[in-house]
């Protein structure tokens, strides 16, 4: 037990009720010579040691899960594990570079296009990458598309 865990825990009290059953059977049995007690002493021992195995290995980590579950839900994922603005930039710019689908190329291309603009503050660089989808799909109405918001929004 660490000592940032409160001191009376369900496991705790309930390992405290069978240790103290045993120790009374067992000092009982055999101050009064009862095989009954002394039965009782070892069969409160052994409900004893599986509770310890049950509370450490189910009941108390199986607890902490539901605990976690209900103070920060189901499937949130860590901070730690979130992709950074670097990772996500190197994601979308290996889909430009290594011919990923049409859809996934253009979509790649606008998402960077508008990283580089607003939070990394590279119009120039921006502007490139529009400039490269483009001539490899000119067609594109994602495109076009993105060219009117761009100019309703400037």
């Amino acid at each position: 037990m660490s000592p940032s865990e409160p001191y009376l825990n369900p496991g705790s009290v309930v390992r405290g009720v069978f240790a103290a059953a045993t120790v009374l059977c067992l000092v009982l049995g055999l101050g009064l010579q009862s095989a009954k007690l002394l039965a009782a002493g070892g069969a409160f021992g052994l409900i004893w040691t599986l509770w310890d195995v049950l509370w450490s290995r189910v009941l108390g980590p199986g607890g902490g899960w539901v605990a976690r579950v209900l103070t920060e839900g189901v499937g949130e994922t860590p901070a730690a594990t979130r992709p950074t603005l670097d990772d996500t930039i190197r994601l979308l710019e290996n889909h430009l570079a290594h011919g990923a689908d049409r859809h996934v190329e253009i979509q790649a291309a606008i998402r960077l296009e508008e990283i580089y603009r607003t939070i990394r503050k590279d119009p120039a660089r921006a502007r490139e990458i529009l400039e490269t989808v483009r001539r490899k799909y000119p067609d594109a109405e994602e495109l076009k598309r993105h060219d009117r918001n761009l100019a309703a929004d400037g």
